[in-house]
């Protein structure tokens, strides 16, 4: 593993950033990475003993990759386990925009991005459109407007968009935006099936319950991608 050889070994092979061979293995040192990000309390009190926990592990790990397995069973012995309970799940769904962890959170929702261009957080459904002007102009009722301006900031309404795709995107509604940025059929229906935007509402009409059928279809990606099952008891419990 390049980043356990010497330093001149090191400048000899430095190739694990961009090498093909290394795919797989970098794939699995992010994701280790970003669900360190995520859960609460791991880089926190006790530092030096996780710390030299992890050395000890990867001192003797060296020759197979990012020994994702040993490095998580070490870590646990020492309380800092990378386990998600359910309720550790619902709360990562009230994450906010800009929020400390919601980054880290949407970059575990969808791992296929390259996260070495640069992304943004984006509003599926712009966040300029939620005033309570906007939203009666739209049709929105009276009673309901409350409802959209508590939720449009919440991680079910925020993706990560390229920097360049953010900026074309401005204020517009996302079924219109991507009608434009993917003009050939299948490609539409690959990114809306890859960011979980099934049924995405041409308006703000029905933008609640879209809002509450991607937060289920986020959840249970979260449930897969964080080690947790779905159906466990605490599910029938919150269902």
């Amino acid at each position: 593993m390049t980043f356990l050889r010497s330093p001149g070994s090191f400048t000899q092979s430095n190739s694990y950033l961009d090498s093909t061979a290394d795919a797989a293995d970098r794939l699995a040192l992010q994701r280790w990475v970003t669900r360190s990000l995520v859960k609460r309390g791991i880089w926190g009190s006790g530092l030096d003993t996780l710390l030299t926990r992890i050395r000890d592990v990867l001192r003797t790990n060296s020759t197979n990759g990012f020994p994702v397995a040993a490095v998580e069973e070490a870590m646990a012995a020492v309380g800092k386990s990378l386990a998600f309970d359910n309720a550790e799940i619902d709360e990562l769904l009230n994450l906010k925009y800009a929020g400390q962890r919601t980054f880290s959170v949407l970059s575990v929702l969808y791992p296929g991005l390259d996260l070495s261009k640069k992304f943004h957080e984006d509003h599926i459904f712009p966040k300029s459109r939620f005033t309570k002007k906007r939203l009666l102009d739209a049709g929105v009722p009276l009673d309901s407007v409350d409802d959209y301006l508590a939720v449009v900031n919440l991680l079910p309404n925020l993706q990560l968009l390229a920097g360049t795709a953010n900026i074309e995107k401005q204020d517009g509604l996302p079924a219109e935006w991507i009608g434009t940025a993917f003009p050939s059929e299948d490609k539409r229906a690959t990114y809306l099936a890859e960011n979980d935007l099934d049924g995405l509402p041409l308006d703000l009409a029905d933008f609640t319950s879209f809002f509450e059928e991607r937060k289920q279809r986020i959840r249970t990606r979260l449930l897969a991608a964080l080690g947790t099952t779905p159906g466990a008891p605490e599910d029938a419990a919150l269902a």
